[in-house]
């Protein structure tokens, strides 16, 4: 079952990650949580979501920790398989040259996921 995710269980995951969930730019947090709304693809969601943690930081710390967090459970609610030391490395590389990029972003993540 495909479990949609809203803003009270990512700022959830923030707290998990060792947090305190406070969030610094939550605009870009509910501009990215309103796209799933558009029934968009799950993987440019995701797109979306990472982009508004790992770029725009929507929370004051924990952001990597939480992006991490939000994918595996899009990835695993999907059933895929996945590279945990790629997915993380994208991550990474996500936030470290601040990609904004959706397209890029969502192929960044797909490189991760062996369909």
């Amino acid at each position: 079952m495909i479990t949609l995710i809203n803003k009270k269980d990512i700022i959830g995951i923030n707290k998990e990650v060792g947090e305190s969930g406070a969030l610094q730019n939550p605009g870009s947090l509910d501009y990215s949580l309103s796209i799933s709304q558009q029934k968009k693809s799950w993987l440019y969601e995701l797109a979306y979501l990472s982009r508004s943690l790992l770029v725009d930081h929507a929370f004051r710390d924990g952001n990597k920790r939480t992006s991490l967090v939000v994918a595996l459970l899009f990835i695993k609610d999907r059933g895929l398989i996945y590279d945990k030391d790629k997915l993380v490395k994208v991550i990474w590389q996500i936030s470290k040259k601040n990609v904004s990029d959706i397209n890029k972003l969502a192929r960044m993540i797909k490189s991760a996921i062996d369909t």
